[in-house]
């Protein structure tokens, strides 16, 4: 499957700039809403619509989109680094 990508025309249409602009505000309506204290599920759909977000608004960007998850951690754990277990 080809990735999507926006051309240099489209990321100057005034649709695109209207949605790019929605989107910024609901993703950072979302990160306050992430700043609560909520119960894990409810996070966790939270931590998912703020990655959406940031998904769809990085159509936009001039750099190569990831095919994985970009806020995954790459290191240990923290309850790997705490011994917890």
């Amino acid at each position: 499957m080809t990735p999507f990508a926006l051309t240099e025309q489209d990321k100057v249409a005034f649709l695109w700039l209207r949605l790019k602009s929605h989107l910024e505000d609901r993703l950072a309506d979302a990160r306050r809403r992430n700043d609560a204290v909520m119960p894990e599920p409810e996070t966790a759909a939270l931590r998912g619509e703020i990655r959406s977000l940031k998904r769809i608004i990085a159509l936009g960007d001039d750099r190569p989109l990831l095919t994985g998850d970009a806020e995954a951690p790459q290191g240990p754990s923290m309850m790997e680094l705490h011994n917890v277990t």
